[in-house]
């Protein structure tokens, strides 16, 4: 037999077992994945006191011990670091988004709150400038559990923005009935977003806004200085009940 021949299979045989290794390798660098200081790429809230930071953050039920937040303070700025343990990625961990907070040693006040990550200087929302809804659905209450109660609904309607160093302050609070998961948000973003031509006009406090049809509905309006969008995956929930809760959100 020409030796060509025979070499042609083996060639294959080691490219398979070579490739067979390097599936292993990265199968097991995915399963266990230590991330330190990726960044705080999420929404982040500073209390009225300006003692209070709070953050979302995402991570999977596996992990051996909790993220904490951890602030490290000088004279002029805080840098806020997500401490985590092994994040174990296999399919059965799921993953959740949760609220964490940090308490300062004194108000943030003036000074520069930094990303560990980064190096990003962090744009809070300050929670004195919340807008509070007057008006929640019969049963509705707050909660900072921020599992949804139907997911891959409110990926298409998701509240949540990629964030760069130029993005301005965001916040995003949830509400649900009773034991259920989250399924109403109201997201407050610092800064005159353009509102989706789509859906029907709708007058909010004498601004403009929208009412966009989707797997259920979502209202959207801007003030000029602030962006509110209302977010329900819960289908229960009318487009009157929506507009009454947008039109009694007031700062």
């Amino acid at each position: 037999m020409d030796p060509k021949r025979l070499r042609r299979p083996l060639r294959i045989m080691l490219a398979v077992a070579v490739g067979a290794a390097l599936a292993i390798a990265v199968t097991a660098s995915i399963m266990k994945d230590r991330r330190h200081g990726e960044g705080l790429l999420g929404e982040v809230l500073v209390s009225g006191d300006g003692r209070t930071i709070t953050t979302l953050n995402s991570r999977t039920p596996c992990q051996q011990d909790l993220p904490l937040l951890v602030a490290s303070e000088s004279r002029d700025s805080v840098t806020l670091e997500l401490k985590e343990s092994d994040v174990d990625l296999r399919p059965h961990c799921g993953g959740i988004e949760e609220q964490m907070t940090t308490t300062l040693q004194s108000p943030l006040g003036t000074r520069r709150l930094v990303d560990a990550g980064n190096g990003w200087t962090i744009a809070p929302l300050d929670q004195k400038r919340l807008a509070n809804p007057r008006y929640l659905p019969p049963g509705y209450s707050p909660t900072t559990d921020v599992h949804w109660s139907d997911f891959d609904q409110h990926e298409l309607l998701s509240p949540f923005f990629m964030r760069d160093r130029n993005s301005g302050p965001t916040w995003t609070r949830f509400y649900h009935r009773a034991s259920e998961k989250a399924s109403l948000s109201i997201t407050q973003i610092a800064g005159k977003l353009t509102v989706s031509a789509a859906g029907t006009p709708e007058s909010i406090h004498g601004y403009f806004g929208r009412l966009t049809p989707d797997s259920n509905s979502t209202v959207t309006w801007t003030n000029g200085t602030y962006t509110f969008i209302v977010s329900p995956t819960d289908q229960d929930l009318h487009e009157a009940e929506l507009l009454r809760i947008a039109k009694q959100l007031t700062p």
